[in-house]
């Protein structure tokens, strides 16, 4: 057990403690010894080294701190085991005394599983200061009755009770939003492998229809068992989409990372391809995030997978050459039923540098995902939006 554990149980047992009237008080111990070994209150600060007023507020209830070296010693003449005089102290301090303690408690809990700057950089909280109002935006977004029910709600066996960086701690923010969006959706749908490999064939035409065409795959992968969502891109994350699985479903979510329409669509193929061959290998982790390191996959053959389905490299050596006369490519796009956005694409992923000469020509992912109902941190209720998405994926 570390130490933080250690720490989280005693506090616990403090509040149990608390919660029993039968329990005695320190005053009430102290009592009891003076009288067992017939010693005075004089003598009792002798022995505890203390000025005889500052015991008499102890032993009336008056004193509303003690410093740790007082309490030591007054453990020494009780003999207890350390935790217990811990108890027996906060036993008799005052009702607002425990209150600071507990809220103390969820301050502390909250520093150590947020980046609280990471988090107001992308709009989620206001104040790195207010607690408690820090306290119930999270409990607000994610629909916890408890700070403390965020370290089991999802899966607990998710995550990590290592120590963080302000990297994972991110990582496990936005993997937990996109895990209980996936349990609110709940798709009843079994999943059907052989109907995904069916569906994938039809995809690319879908490319063309800005608008609706992702909208409409998605929908059709919902109803063969594998639910797609779009999740806000978050600071400190290098996260372009992931596979999950959740209720022994295979889950996908995509993000707006670089905000662009062809990204959108070789994610999808990107993370479709993990379904297909990987989900052994993922049900052993529950999920997978393309972007971030990962030493159980290849993502170089869900790279290619999605190349090449989107644009072979026969398609891409036929077009290569007239790439700079955006009709031409357009007309080849027309050709090949798919968005010209996605040929400028598959070509920057070999020529980066040509970025800024085609950025005008590739489309941009908002029409795209506003249809999907995209999740963003200034969401009040990350709850509330899941059955927003299951409207969607539900409707006709």
């Amino acid at each position: 057990m570390g130490r933080d554990e250690q720490s989280d149980v005693s506090l616990t047992e403090i509040y149990d403690y608390l919660a029993s009237k039968e329990n005695k008080t320190l005053v009430d111990l102290l009592e009891e010894q003076c009288k067992k070994h017939g010693v005075s209150q004089r003598q009792l600060s002798q022995i505890i080294g203390i000025q005889r007023k500052s015991l008499q507020r102890i032993l009336e209830g008056q004193a509303q701190k003690v410093d740790v070296l007082t309490l030591l010693k007054i453990n020494q003449f009780l003999g207890l085991d350390l935790n217990e005089i811990i108890k027996l102290y906060v036993s008799g301090i005052p009702s607002e005394s425990v209150n600071e303690l507990e809220l103390s408690r969820k301050s502390a809990f909250i520093v150590k599983h947020f980046d609280l700057e990471g988090l107001k950089k992308a709009g989620f909280i206001k104040s790195l200061i207010d607690f408690e109002e820090i306290e119930q935006r999270i409990l607000s977004f994610f629909g916890l009755d408890n700070i403390y029910e965020y370290e089991s709600e999802s899966n607990n066996a998710l995550f990590s009770r290592t120590k963080k960086s302000t990297h994972d701690k991110m990582m496990d923010f936005w993997v937990r939003s996109a895990y209980m969006q996936f349990q609110k959706v709940e798709n009843p749908n079994e999943y059907d492998r052989d109907a995904l490999l069916e569906l994938i064939t039809k995809i690319r035409p879908y490319t063309r229809q800005v608008e609706n065409g992702l909208t409409t795959v998605v929908k059709a992968l919902y109803n063969i068992g594998v639910t797609v969502i779009i999740q806000s891109y978050l600071t400190k994350t290098q996260v372009r989409g992931g596979t999950f699985i959740v209720n022994g479903k295979p889950c996908v979510v995509l993000t707006d990372l670089n905000k662009r329409y062809d990204t959108l669509w070789f994610t999808l193929l990107h993370e479709l391809c993990h379904v297909l061959f990987d989900l052994e290998t993922i049900k052993t982790t529950s999920y997978h995030l393309s972007g971030e390191p990962d030493i159980f996959l290849i993502e170089e053959e869900a790279d290619q997978f999605a190349r090449d389905y989107l644009l072979t490299p026969e398609k891409l050596g036929i077009v290569k050459p007239f790439i700079f006369s955006d009709g031409v490519v357009e007309e080849y796009a027309k050709l090949w039923r798919i968005h010209s956005s996605i040929i400028y694409g598959v070509y920057l992923k070999e020529n980066e540098n040509y970025y800024p000469k085609f950025r005008s020509y590739i489309e941009k992912s908002d029409k795209a995902v506003n249809r999907l109902k995209l999740s963003s941190w200034d969401e009040e209720s990350i709850v509330k939006h899941a059955e927003k998405i299951k409207e969607i994926l539900i409707s006709k």
